[in-house]
């Protein structure tokens, strides 16, 4: 049976009316997933040097007061621009490695 052109046709040969299996849909889901990782991975996000207060109390999963009190404590370094509060994440970073107790 030969089809008839621009009756539903895709590319690859593929008709528009063919079923899609759980299969293919998991596969497309895969695909989709890694996709999206990759660029969430690479976002400036993870790169960006001066993190906000709600950014810094995301990463490191704090109160807004355990952030105040690593402010009021100096153990975490900050800039005041206008109201909003900025943290280095080179200053974050080895804040962690400062506080890391190693394994015996």
């Amino acid at each position: 049976m030969e089809r008839m052109r621009g009756t539903g046709e895709a590319k690859g040969g593929l008709s528009l009316d063919q079923l899609v299996t759980l299969a293919d849909l998991r596969s497309v889901r895969d695909e989709l997933l890694t996709a999206i990782n990759k660029v969430r991975v690479s976002s400036p996000e993870s790169t960006k040097k001066w993190l906000k207060s709600s950014e810094v109390r995301k990463l490191l999963n704090i109160s807004p007061g355990k952030l105040l009190a690593l402010r009021a404590g100096r153990q975490l370094a900050f800039v005041r621009l206008g109201g909003v509060i900025y943290y280095d994440r080179e200053d974050i970073n080895k804040m962690i490695q400062k506080a890391k107790t190693s394994a015996l």
